[in-house]
């Protein structure tokens, strides 16, 4: 199935069934503003959070800045100069649905880590929190075990088939295959460990709220 017009050869196919190739091109059209919208909201709702805990004191002044109305300017400017980098793959990958399938399967990699640390982080603060009030509780700790066990399980087994190149589809150069995927997780897990280590108090914003981690409320 080809990555980037398989939504539109479904509806072109199905439509055509019906006698209603038509209809086609403004599937299309509708499918282009569903797209935009989309992106809209992935550009903007990430960096307004990461803008939120900027101000918190977790990120530099330089990435806490915004322009007059608002908006976390330099978050987006990064942001932007991040994808024109990975934009370059278009040069080095054999086609649109390589470049497509690499930036997949890095999202795929980035969300399969935060899931684990999930359900890991179910099972520890079921020990370390047992008697924190909670509006709902998943049974006793073997209920946990065996639920947060199988999601952590699942989601690794995900997480090591993602490294594997799809047959289906030429990927091109496996050495760049595999350093896109290792080299861009490996810096989105390890730069906010670098940020957090390197910051000072005076990055809090004045009038920022944001509620404390439970370490910052025991140092306290």
């Amino acid at each position: 199935v080809n990555l980037t017009q398989s939504l539109l050869v479904g509806f072109d196919n199905y439509l055509a069934y019906f006698k209603m190739s038509w209809a086609s091109p403004i599937i299309a059209i509708a499918l282009m503003f569903g797209v935009l919208a989309g992106v809209l909201t992935w550009v903007s709702g990430p960096s307004k959070g990461i803008f939120a805990v900027g101000k918190a004191g977790y990120l530099p002044p330089f990435l806490q800045r915004e322009n007059s109305n608002g908006v976390q300017r330099n978050i987006l400017l990064i942001q932007g100069a991040i994808v024109t980098l990975l934009a370059l793959l278009f040069v080095v990958m054999p086609s649109v649905q390589s470049f497509y399938q690499i930036l997949s399967q890095l999202t795929a990699l980035l969300y399969l880590i935060m899931y684990m640390l999930m359900f890991a982080s179910a099972i520890v603060l079921r020990y370390r929190r047992a008697n924190t009030e909670r509006p709902f509780r998943l049974g006793g700790n073997a209920t946990m075990w065996i639920i947060s066990g199988i999601g952590f399980l699942g989601s690794l087994l995900a997480f090591v088939l993602s490294f594997i190149p799809p047959a289906q589809i030429a990927t091109g150069s496996t050495t760049v295959w595999y350093s896109v995927l290792f080299g861009g997780a490996f810096v989105v897990i390890i730069l906010p460990f670098i940020i957090y280590a390197l910051r000072k108090p005076t990055w809090r914003s004045p009038g920022a709220i944001f509620a404390p981690f439970e370490w910052e409320q025991k140092a306290k």
